[in-house]
């Protein structure tokens, strides 16, 4: 039994109900916004009433969202895991997040009979699971809104530098050139890489300066940016549409034909790439950006910006020349590009970061093809579990690449994992004791979804062990870096087990940053 609080109007009323119990409060918090409920065909096309969330909007997802936009708080009739991407970008904002897959009715339950799709509500979700809604209205949600924004990060950035570094050149001082993805790339490399094995894979990081100068050299991209940062529109907070339109055409000409990539840039990364090659063919980048109002202690900005791939071949043929230099002007360009992502722009008004102080780097490292697992990992117990307590290490993971952990599909579950470990002997794994909370219901072709759980687990016995290992190692060098004033510091890494290298499944890390709870 729990006991649930519903506020209607001016009257509250206390209920006791096991009908109410199957609601998980994911994150606790206030909300005050506007109820906008999405069915699946709205999540799954983007339709104009899902692009319409604003600042002031409750979604109530029918489908876990591939993004989410800045809201008040969210509501969702799919199942979440602890590391999905509504439950990450919640705890980041600091915003409350209500998961009723369980709850007899969803929307019809009698927690929401006085609301429906368009109520303006006050949402109040404890850590104690308890739950209160009570009407308000579009004035009491812009004055929240408005009480909520705040300062958290103050940006550095430093243009002077031009080298194009490789990750061994590279460590965690270099985030004011590189941006913080790059720089603690590098910083996990340093710790985690030894002679006779790579954990993360060696990578360049392109700085800063590259975009100031793509954006510096083309006047009408700087009167586009200008125009943007002047508009009292865009600040609006309701304008959704407009701001989005706004936004795609400076991000249009960033990346049309006509936008030019420095010839010098160009030619000094396919030197670089050419050499790495596969069976005779150069193998493919990911470039991953790395602005510097992301991964910090307290700003993690995930999912804010735009990755994109280098691809020297197309179906095992290698491209000519110019094609490789265009695929590569192409990449670079959408990664700049996405500075102005409407979900970027949204979210640092909600913190209150500066755009126009807002730079671009990247981090370049060679992709993946041939994935055994991909997962995130946490280096604390954030299982909330009562069967395991103490110091531990929290996995979620899933077979190959098809199904996502953070932005899972309706009815798919991915492998649950918790590593107890002794406080005072972090690094010795002889005595990590692995609890399997979930198995993954994804068939053994990596593909299938099973109607019931695999029980062949994703990762070996061993495979955990190691991650464990690499990760509490990751969190003892990065601590005093990054968190030395908060005791509770852990870290949010991405991981993955691929062949592709040696020739038998191993595990890598391929990004490190602050766990934000």
């Amino acid at each position: 039994m729990r006991f649930t609080s519903l506020l209607l109007g001016v009257a509250t009323f206390v209920f006791v109900s096991s009908a109410w119990a199957k609601a998980q409060v994911m994150n606790p918090g206030e909300a005050v916004g506007q109820l906008v409920v999405l069915s699946v065909q709205d999540v799954k096309t983007e339709s104009p009433k899902y692009k319409s969330l604003s600042p002031l909007s409750i979604p109530v997802f029918a489908e876990l969202p591939l993004d989410m936009s800045v809201v008040a708080g969210a509501i969702t009739l799919a199942q979440q895991n602890l590391l999905s991407h509504v439950q990450i970008k919640s705890r980041a904002r600091h915003t409350p997040n209500l998961d009723i897959s369980g709850l007899e009715g969803g929307m019809k339950n009698a927690l929401f009979k006085n609301f429906k799709d368009g109520s303006w509500v006050r949402m109040v979700l404890g850590a104690d699971q308890t739950i209160r809604i009570e009407a308000a209205t579009e004035a009491q949600a812009l004055a929240f809104y408005e009480r909520q924004r705040r300062a958290v990060v103050a940006l550095q950035s430093d243009l002077s530098s031009r080298d194009i570094l490789r990750t061994s050149q590279l460590g965690a001082a270099d985030f004011v050139r590189v941006g913080s993805k790059a720089a603690n790339y590098a910083e996990l490399a340093k710790v985690l890489n030894s002679a006779s094995r790579t954990v993360v894979r060696p990578g360049f990081g392109i700085p800063f300066s590259y975009y100031q100068e793509f954006v510096d050299s083309h006047p009408a991209i700087a009167a586009a940016i200008d125009s943007v940062l002047r508009d009292p529109l865009m600040k609006r907070v309701a304008k959704v549409s407009y701001r989005e339109a706004k936004l795609k055409a400076l991000r249009d000409l960033m990346t049309s034909p006509d936008a030019r990539v420095s010839e010098a840039l160009v030619n000094d990364l396919i030197a670089r790439f050419e050499p790495l090659r596969k069976g005779g063919v150069p193998i493919s980048m990911k470039l991953r950006s790395s602005t510097n109002s992301e991964d910090l202690p307290n700003f993690n900005g995930a999912g804010l910006y735009t990755s994109s791939s280098y691809k020297p071949a197309k179906k095992g043929a290698e491209k000519t020349l110019e094609e490789k230099r265009e695929s590569l002007k192409s990449a670079l360009k959408e990664v700049w590009a996405s500075i102005w992502n409407l979900r970027a722009f949204d979210e640092r008004a909600y913190f209150r970061i500066p755009h126009a102080e807002v730079k671009m780097g990247i981090q370049v490292n060679p992709s993946f093809s041939d994935e055994g697992a991909d997962g995130v990992v946490v280096t604390k117990n954030i299982a909330n579990d009562p069967r395991y307590r103490g110091a531990g290490v929290y996995i979620e993971v899933q077979r190959g690449d098809d199904h996502s952990v953070a932005n899972p599909e309706p009815g798919v579950k991915p492998q649950k994992i918790l590593v107890l470990y002794d406080a005072r002997q972090p690094l010795k794994a002889a005595s990590y004791r692995v609890h399997v909370l979930q198995n993954s219901n994804i068939a053994d072709d990596n593909k299938t979804v099973l109607a019931s759980e695999n029980p062949a687990p994703v990762m070996s016995d061993a495979e955990i062990r190691d991650l464990t290992l690499q990760v509490l190692k990751a969190q003892a060098h990065f601590k005093p870096l990054l968190g030395a004033e908060d005791p509770d510091f852990s870290l949010d890494l991405e991981f993955k087990v691929d062949s592709a290298d040696t020739g038998s499944r191993a595990v890598y890390i391929k990004q490190a940053r602050p766990y934000i709870d």
